[in-house]
């Protein structure tokens, strides 16, 4: 009798093998057919996104950001310094820096003339509008009163996103007032031109949508079935009189503990199955074949458990398997015992538990939930928690403790090791950096320490600016000494040379020749030193102002007539395109005059003979805007960030007459009155720009 009883178990035992490997070979068999599925329900959900409202919007919230930053740094229109950009449209600024590094852009102005040009990318490529090198162009134009107009030029999904762009400008309007309040000012007059390479709109989308998060239907429907038939064949084994194979302590377990495994294999199933069938992208491993004997283990396991429900009758089956009974039943045991103990102690016991709930009340206030450390603790507590109610007071609950107590140690070193690996990464990062390495780059996800890498990139930029400032200073501050021993030695070296040849000249006529050129040379002397004394003083901030309102238009009639014969000696036609009426700005008369008279003088001397000059002088927006155009007699090579410099001049052979000071002054007297000045070039086209603030027009003109 024995005999034949082992032999059924030993029957039951190889059928419950069987019935599991068949589910796991199952799985395994269909992976090739469950990837082709993940990776095309991937690719619909990749072109969906091509035409998503949020992904097209980006683009019209880069060109507002571009536009804001564009008059902010150049005319002071928008009145906003970045930050205050950041503060007026964050969810803007966010969608802005997320697409920045993938995005190659060019901007034009009004007339075509090309104002900016991304330098994420190498940007060659958008120097045409060919876009042969893009798998995306986009043209988005604004007319002069701000309204957008859209054409996808190249793109595999045009049509869907032409409609979608088509809908969106329709409510734009509405769209800019929830999201920035009416505080950034709309383009006008401007043209972006937008191209993506498909590598670039890949990772773009990869890293802002969710492509292989979850697994297709295909690859639940069969790990469905594979559960459903090996849950039939345990229900059926277990109640098989004939293998005797379902009455055992393993299948005897609490159904709260039978729930729990239950929920978190079907919780890790539904958070990793598409990572378990695709990462090999559909090829079985090892691996795998073990992974899907431990789930169809686990469901044999759970389906045995419960279907003693059939065997033994439901009300047993919760009187015997079920912690919640037995902690209940123990309760009310308890609880006379209890309630006398209360009753005597009761007074101590309740100042206890005011204390403590005071003490929990603090410490859940300043939990803060939003941090993911927290978060990930408070996960562990819980689970922590339930695991702990569950398994106490169950018979062999010493035992589970220990194994779940081993389990989250190595859980909680692991995660500890993790971040003391990310930390020691962090910190060697940032020894390069100070070791004079600012290339570091920091491929590694840093886990809770990753918002830092961020930092560090900012750290990095941060130090290459200042470093190339110090270069170019450093540089500027040899050029500055070189050039002012140049300017100052020429004219003495004249003065020393024309005082000795008149000591030993006779002749009158040639002595009178001699002073003359010694006049002339201590008085460019002279022009220099006061120069150097001016620009000094504007440089130090300790310029007196003498602040009136100044008509503008008016004043530089006036320098222009005196400068009159400088004018025609340099043989240029002068047009003016200044309006009627006064421009009136709160200036100081004399600074200003100088500003005037050094850009009529730097066109005077470097300007092409024989060619117009133009200046514009007008009112817009309540900026006072001076402009002075000229075509230059030599190329222009010069860096126009550096032209502004004291002793840097257009002329780099140095051969005209001038102390280099000129534009330096104009800059600083511009500065120091409250207004901006810049200078463009293009070709031979030689372009300055001066802006201040206007003045009411009911003041009186000093």
């Amino acid at each position: 009798m024995d005999t034949k009883l082992k032999s059924r178990r030993k029957l039951g035992i190889f059928l419950i093998i069987v019935t599991i490997l068949s589910a796991a070979y199952v799985m395994l068999y269909n992976y090739d057919v469950i990837y082709e599925k993940a990776v095309e329900e991937a690719q619909k959900t990749y072109t969906t996104s091509l035409s998503d409202r949020e992904y097209l919007e980006s683009f019209l919230e880069f060109s507002y950001i571009l536009y804001n930053q564009e008059i902010s740094s150049k005319t002071g229109e928008a009145k906003m310094s970045q930050d205050e950009i950041n503060d007026v449209a964050d969810v803007w600024m966010e969608d802005y820096e997320a697409l920045y590094p993938y995005l190659d852009y060019r901007i034009e102005d009004g007339s075509g003339t090309v104002l900016r040009r991304s330098t994420a990318n190498t940007g060659n490529g958008l120097t045409d509008d060919s876009f042969k090198e893009y798998a995306f162009g986009m043209v988005l134009t604004y007319d002069e009163h701000g309204n957008p107009d859209v054409k996808v030029v190249k793109s595999g999904e045009k049509t869907a996103q032409s409609i979608v762009l088509r809908k969106i400008i329709d409510n734009w309007s509405e769209t800019v007032e929830d999201a920035t309040h009416g505080e950034l000012k709309t383009p006008k007059n401007r043209t972006y031109i937008y191209g993506m390479k498909k590598s670039s709109i890949e990772q773009y989308l990869n890293q802002w949508y969710w492509f292989e998060d979850e697994a297709p239907n295909d690859a639940w429907y069969m790990m469905l079935a594979c559960m459903a038939a090996v849950c039939v064949a345990a229900w059926i084994f277990a109640q098989s009189e004939t293998l005797k194979i379902g009455g055992g302590k393993i299948f005897r377990q609490p159904f709260e503990v039978v729930f729990v495994v239950a929920s978190i294999t079907l919780g890790i199933l539904d958070d990793k199955l598409n990572w378990i069938i695709t990462r090999e992208e559909g090829l079985p491993q090892p691996m795998d074949f073990a992974i899907w004997v431990g789930v169809f283990a686990v469901t044999y396991w759970v389906t045995t458990c419960i279907s003693a429900v059939q065997k033994i009758g439901l009300r047993k089956y919760v009187t015997e398997r079920t912690l919640v009974w037995r902690l209940w039943k123990a309760l009310r045991e308890e609880a006379p015992a209890a309630a006398e103990r209360v009753g005597r102690d009761g007074g101590r016991l309740y100042r206890k538990v005011k204390k403590l709930a005071n003490r929990v009340y603090e410490i859940v206030t300043d939990i803060d939930f939003t941090d993911k450390g927290s978060k990930a603790i408070l996960r562990i507590v819980l689970v922590n928690f339930i695991i702990l109610a569950v398994t106490s007071v169950w018979v062999y609950g010493i035992m589970a403790l220990i194994i779940y107590s081993a389990i989250l140690y190595f859980v909680l070193k692991k995660y500890f090791n993790e971040v003391k690996r990310n930390y020691h990464r962090l910190l060697e990062a940032t020894n390069e950096i100070a070791d004079g390495n600012l290339d570091v780059e920091i491929d590694e996800n840093l886990g809770v320490f990753e918002p830092f890498k961020e930092e560090i990139e900012k750290i990095q930029s941060g130090f290459k600016k200042a470093v190339d400032e110090e270069v170019k200073s450093q540089r500027m501050k040899t050029e500055l000494v070189t050039n002012v021993s140049h300017d100052l030695k020429t004219p003495l070296t004249a003065i020393i040379t024309y005082v000795n040849l008149l000591k030993i000249e006779q002749d009158p006529e040639r002595q009178k020749e001699y002073i003359d050129v010694l006049d002339r040379k201590s008085l460019r002397l002279k022009a220099l030193i006061e120069d150097l004394f001016e620009i000094s003083k504007a440089s130090s901030k300790s310029v007196n102002l003498n602040i009136a309102n100044i008509d503008i238009v008016n004043l530089f009639k006036q320098v222009k007539l005196e400068m009159e014969e400088k004018i025609t000696e340099a043989n240029l036609d002068f047009r003016l395109d200044i309006p009627e009426d006064k421009v009136i700005v709160a200036l100081d008369g004399q600074k200003t005059y100088r500003i005037f008279e050094n850009l009529i003088g730097n066109a005077a001397k470097y300007a092409m003979p024989h060619t117009r000059v133009y200046v514009k002088i007008a009112a817009e927006d309540g900026d006072a805007v001076f402009q002075m155009k000229n075509v230059s007699a030599n190329e222009l090579t010069f860096n126009p960030e550096e032209i502004t410099e004291r002793f840097v001049r257009g002329d780099s052979s140095r051969n005209t007459e001038g102390s280099g000071l000129g534009l330096a002054i104009v800059k600083s007297f511009v500065e120091i009155q409250k207004g901006k000045f810049w200078i463009e070039t293009e070709a031979d086209l030689f372009k300055a720009e001066i802006r201040w603030k206007l003045v009411d027009k009911k003041d009186d003109i000093a």
